[in-house]
């Protein structure tokens, strides 16, 4: 009972400094008299704050770090990794393919030998924030969740919520609007609505990557590959058809989203059934000493 008391409190605590830390950054450029970007003052607070509430309430707040899962297990997890290397370009790939089909997307200055080097620039940055990143919403919120409740549903929405919480700011004031537009052009608050979808559904499939190999390195690579193709709209490669940018968006389409949405319920089945059948099998065992 004190253990879960102690998990709640700390889940609350880390919820409401992930949720203040980027608007609270905000305010503090705005007092210094600075614009608030991504080389502010501001922007380091937003960073930084989730990762060292995590690492104080590891520290300090009981939670330890033994339940956070850095080995990386490859012998098991072989299929886990080539599934987070591949999901994004696939999935992307798809989504470029049938835009191209029906005219929405123009890809006419795609060239693999042109984008593949600002992929491979992207890579290695991306991976080293990613690290830090996903030790915060997979290494700690997902498993202080999975700690206090069984419901994975609840898991899905609370780590949603606060994660897209969180990046408010960032979308908002501290990214460039123009970087912004080119992803998303209808306005904040289209954009907040659609990137609440967008995010929620994403957490189902982290979560079950997460819980199906119990490592965080084949979510910090699929994360990477995420963001290092995000080059493919902001440097001009695809162009989305301004009206049908909620269809065939890579990043913000229905297309891709139902995927997504798909491969996150096909793997919670395949780890539910996983499940059923170690309990079946620890189940046999028990009865087999018994006898």
């Amino acid at each position: 009972m004190m253990t879960n008391r102690r998990t709640l409190r700390n889940i609350i605590l880390f919820c409401f400094v992930a949720i203040i830390c980027g608007w609270g950054g905000v305010g503090i450029d705005m007092l210094l008299g600075e614009p608030s970007n991504l080389e502010s003052l501001g922007a380091l607070i937003f960073i930084s704050s989730p990762i060292l509430c995590m690492i104080l309430l590891r520290l300090f707040g009981g939670d330890g770090w033994k339940d956070l899962p850095l080995k990386p297990n490859f012998k098991q997890n072989t299929r886990w990794y080539l599934f987070a290397i591949a999901v994004y370009p696939v999935v992307i790939g798809i989504t470029l393919f049938i835009g191209k089909l029906f005219g929405w997307i123009d890809v006419s200055k795609f060239s693999f030998s042109a984008y593949l080097p600002i992929l491979f620039a992207a890579f290695l940055p991306e991976f080293i924030k990613n690290i830090f990143e996903e030790s915060v919403w997979r290494g700690y919120l997902t498993v202080k969740m999975e700690q206090l409740t069984k419901n994975e549903w609840l898991v899905y929405l609370v780590v949603a919520l606060v994660w897209q919480i969180w990046h408010l700011p960032y979308y908002l004031i501290l990214l460039d609007d123009a970087y912004l537009a080119a992803f998303f052009p209808y306005g904040d608050v289209l954009f907040i609505i659609t990137s609440f979808m967008v995010i929620g559904v994403w957490t189902i499939m982290y979560t079950e990557i997460f819980s199906l190999s119990r490592s965080l390195l084949p979510v910090i690579l699929m994360h990477t590959m995420e963001d290092s193709l995000n080059p493919l709209i902001s440097e001009g490669f695809a162009i989305v058809s301004p009206d049908k940018v909620l269809l065939v968006s890579p990043s913000f389409g229905l297309i891709p989203l139902l995927i997504y949405l798909g491969t996150g319920l096909y793997l919670r089945r395949m780890r539910k059934d996983k499940e059923h059948l170690n309990s079946r099998q620890t189940n046999h065992k028990t009865k087999t000493l018994a006898i």
